[in-house]
């Protein structure tokens, strides 16, 4: 028996055999049907307008995609009658985003902004619960979830599902399926998250790929490989990643607007914290003081998701605490904090230094960082200007990391040149070169008119000086 869910990304995700079919039952569960309510890309869309697409469609694509690699993996396995380590790796693949909260990724990031504003919560059962990784272990393996999977494999079977989601054996084939830097889930958003959002980033060239993979055997086990007539589409797939982050995934608009969620959630969580609930706007009994009190009930966590914010957003526009309230309207109104980029004023200031005009791409690419880094977080120790909304926000994501496993490694990127497999790094020019993507931005509340102009003639300052620095000391690494 089969049974079909379409997809605009992988066509028919098809479910066979009983294990598979015991895998879709779990579908209807209310932990993953809540993800239809968790959007894929946090606030995406309030830059991209068609970016609405769920964790609930990628987890479906990830399985798709696993069940693809699989089939590698275990040639001799048909209508579904995979190996019991088979079997969990697909279960991984479904269930591997069940954990996240509201908004993905923004929801763990307010937290740690609540934990940086108020230490005394640091490291607390808070903390464990906005962990998508370690509330996706408890879902798999204490709720009626974890009781399907068990009728599925075994008492064991859980546990098995849930270390592969956490990567607990970086040596395991079926768990570099799940997680690793060739894996399925990044195989589907890097198609997927484009496709909705309406960007051009390159393409991905699956089906040639995954025609290509082949299973190699290491001192490091067993790992998926291709020879060097496929390894330019491995290529490709590292370049459009790569380039997605300033695309899509660190777009200036949507960043500001996660901070700006993070600082509401915070002085919210504040509130509840000093036992004032009523003064964000909310009453004892709402969602959200009920997981700030009890974080580690599991109930409560099934609430949150994206429409509980959008449904609450309303009363944090009515709360008494002002500060919360004018947050709340930002958000309503997308009247986003504005934003000084650190790293075009520094391109600004460098192209003007006279010593900056001899270095190389990559040597004034690392100079421009450091000075950046420096720079900014010079100016967040100075209370004169650096306000309550000021944020730094930085990411460094480059293109590719290296293992440089002789031999092949589950958790790189293997392709066979000459006989021997090596790490992608070792025969990619462009994977070789370390090219990395590095934001620097100062975000800030404009109800002070001249911060803006203070702020910029800090920051220039700031980066002058560093240059003339760095230039004493030969611009050496």
């Amino acid at each position: 028996m089969t049974k079909m869910i379409k997809d605009p990304i992988h066509g028919s995700i098809e479910f066979e055999g009983d294990a598979e079919l015991q895998l879709k039952s779990m579908l209807a569960d209310p932990f993953f049907q809540r993800l239809r309510r968790v959007k894929q890309l946090g606030f995406s869309d309030y830059v991209f307008p068609s970016a609405t697409h769920s964790r609930f469609a990628h987890s479906l694509g990830v399985y798709s995609v696993a069940k693809r690699m699989l089939s590698v993996v275990e040639p001799a396995s048909n209508g579904g009658d995979w190996e019991p380590k088979g079997q969990a790796c697909l279960a991984a693949a479904l269930l591997h985003d069940v954990g996240h909260g509201m908004f993905s990724h923004a929801f763990e990031k307010a937290m740690e902004l609540f934990s940086e504003r108020n230490p005394v919560h640091k490291d607390g059962p808070l903390q464990a619960a906005v962990n998508h990784e370690k509330v996706s272990r408890r879902i798999i393996t204490e709720t009626n979830i974890g009781q399907s999977l068990t009728k599925m494999g075994g008492s064991d079977f859980p546990a098995l599902v849930a270390n592969m989601v956490e990567k607990k054996d970086k040596k395991c084939v079926y768990t570099s399926l799940v997680s690793s830097q060739l894996d399925a889930d990044r195989l589907d958003y890097a198609k997927r998250d484009p496709y909705f959002a309406g960007v051009s980033s390159g393409s991905i060239d699956l089906d040639w790929l995954i025609r290509n993979f082949q299973v190699g055997t290491s001192e490091n086990g067993r790992f998926l490989y291709v020879n060097s007539k496929a390894y330019i589409s491995l290529e490709q797939f590292t370049v459009t990643l790569f380039q997605l982050y300033p695309t899509l995934y660190l777009h200036k608009r949507t960043r500001g607007l996660e901070y700006m969620f993070s600082l509401l959630m915070s002085r919210v969580f504040e509130r509840i914290a000093d036992d004032k609930a009523a003064a964000a706007g909310l009453s004892a009994a709402h969602p959200l003081v009920r997981f700030f009190r009890e974080p580690e009930n599991l109930d409560n966590a099934q609430l949150l998701d994206d429409a509980l914010f959008w449904g609450t957003l309303h009363l944090f526009q009515e709360a008494p605490d002002e500060q919360i309230r004018n947050v709340a309207d930002r958000i309503a109104a997308r009247r986003f904090y504005p934003m000084l980029d650190v790293w075009k004023l520094a391109e600004d200031v460098a192209n003007r230094h006279v010593g900056m005009k001899d270095l190389g791409a990559s040597r004034r690419v690392a100079v421009l960082h450091s000075v950046c880094e420096a720079v900014s977080e010079s100016l967040s120790k100075k209370t004169r200007l650096w306000t309550e909304a000021c944020y730094y926000d930085r990411y460094p994501r480059p293109i590719y990391k290296p293992l440089g496993a002789v031999g092949g490694h589950p958790q790189q990127i293997n392709v066979e040149v000459g006989g021997s497999i090596v790490d992608i790094a070792s025969i990619s020019p462009i994977v070789a070169s370390a090219a990395s993507f590095s934001i620097h931005r100062i975000y800030f509340d404009d109800a002070d008119a001249g911060l803006q102009d203070r702020l910029e003639l800090e920051i220039r300052s700031g980066i002058s000086k560093e240059l003339d620095e760095a230039a004493k000391n030969g611009f050496s690494a």
